[in-house]
């Protein structure tokens, strides 16, 4: 059975904090260590063009797809970053 990876870059996306582990402090005491990430790329797994269709328009209705926008990179510039790559 065929299987697809869905992949699409986001624009204007929130900077999240989380946690990356715990750390010692100045005191020798273990703390969380936070830091802000940017999660900017969602990846799916569809069967179909159809489903991929479908995820997509999901994914438009909440976030804005980002436009290539490196002149030298002829065949994105422009064009939604989204990438549809055939996995076993």
């Amino acid at each position: 059975m065929k299987t697809f990876r869905l992949t699409v870059h986001l624009k204007d996306v929130q900077k999240t904090e989380v946690t990356s582990g715990r750390v010692k402090n100045a005191k020798g005491k273990f703390v969380d260590k936070k830091q802000t990430k940017l999660f900017n790329t969602l990846s799916f797994m569809v069967k179909d063009q159809d489903e991929i269709n479908k995820t997509l328009a999901e994914v438009r209705k909440e976030y804005t797809i980002a436009k290539g926008t490196n002149p030298e990179k002829k065949d994105k510039f422009g064009k939604e970053l989204i990438n549809i790559s055939f996995v076993k």
